[in-house]
């Protein structure tokens, strides 16, 4: 199994240092400060960094007990979801062409959207939210500070300035990773976090947010668009320079489940995450995709439904890609995204 995006990459390019922004560097407010591979190996939750080392964590560990598929509390409820109010509407509204892994490019302006995010030498994707916020994967920003990431907003072809309108580049104020986010053996828990960038952005044409779903919407059989400039096969180091979409069907976590114990892959798809893709495979998102969007357009405008989390290759038989289902956490997004402290 690997990650869509950085994690692994991150870990080999840059080590196990990762001072978590707004955290106590010496102190845990809840858990005990311990080595953090002692914490994560033990099923614990890393909270941010304590201690004189960087090797060490705040761990919080659940010693309720619970079920296989809820080993994690739920969430607090972080009240009512706020979108923008001019979010989910792409000028160019034209969709990507129907034809990333069986992909096709996106068309310039087709998801305005779409960020690229830079985390030292590595690559995600992430979705603007308001004039001030990109969510993105947990595991492509966990381990990095605000100072080393950097988001591209108005890309489509990358380095490059044939497009008709330019891209413009943020950096970032704050990390937001979400209290539950757990970096694991299989796909990681509550992968999501939300960037805040260091100035508002302007929407333009080809640079506008997404809108956010409802609490606990399902989208179970219904085809969504994932999207990014990931490898277009699996193993490849070659990467598209032009943003690449794909349309993929939500299917079941339990069928994603099956589907993978008949390749002799033993996966947990727990309540926050969501599959899509299909059983023959052929379609799918993969490396470099981390964090980018898996969205619907409904009554013309565009929903983020998943963000690309994981998967065991790419677009293999059985085997569909692993997303965080946004709907779950879609209050703690909202909460953070509005919220004028952060």
């Amino acid at each position: 199994m690997h990650q869509y995006g950085t994690s692994e990459e991150f870990i080999n390019q840059h080590g196990y240092d990762w001072p978590l922004e707004g955290k106590d560097n010496k102190y845990c407010a809840s858990g005990s400060c311990e080595f953090f591979l002692s914490c994560w190996m033990s099923s614990g939750l890393i909270e941010g960094a304590c201690g004189n080392g960087f090797l060490y964590a705040c761990c919080h560990r659940n010693t309720a007990k619970a079920s296989d598929h809820h080993e994690i509390p739920q969430p607090l409820n972080y009240g009512p979801v706020q979108n923008d109010p001019r979010c989910g509407v792409s000028v160019k509204n034209q969709g990507a062409q129907r034809r990333i892994v069986g992909g096709d490019e996106a068309g310039f302006g087709s998801f305005p959207w779409q960020a690229y995010i830079r985390i030292g030498s590595s690559r995600c994707g992430g979705s603007l939210v308001n004039r001030f916020h990109v969510v993105t994967a947990g595991h492509c920003v966990a381990r990095a500070s605000a100072r080393q990431v950097q988001v591209t907003l108005g890309d489509y072809v990358i380095n490059s300035a044939v497009e008709p309108l330019p891209a413009y580049t943020f950096g970032v104020r704050k990390i937001n990773v979400h209290p539950y986010f757990k970096f694991t053996p299989q796909a990681d828990r509550y992968d999501v976090a939300v960037l805040r960038l260091d100035r508002p952005v302007q929407y333009m044409p080809h640079i506008a947010p997404i809108c956010l779903p409802e609490k606990g919407e399902d989208f179970l059989g219904q085809f969504g668009w994932a999207a990014g400039w990931g490898a277009l096969q699996a193993g490849s180091r070659l990467r598209p320079k032009t943003l690449q979409a794909v349309d993929v069907p939500i299917i079941d976590n339990r069928q994603c489940e099956r589907w993978h114990k008949s390749n002799g892959i033993n996966v947990v798809i727990y309540d926050e995450m969501m599959c899509a893709g299909y059983r023959g495979g052929a379609k799918d998102s993969c490396q470099g995709d981390s964090g980018g969007p898996l969205m619907m357009e409904r009554t013309g405008r565009w929903f983020l439904i998943g963000i690309v989390s994981a998967g065991y290759s790419c677009a293999q038989q059985g085997q569909p890609g692993i997303y965080h289902r946004v709907a779950y956490t879609v209050d703690w997004i909202s909460y953070i995204m509005n919220t004028a402290t952060n």
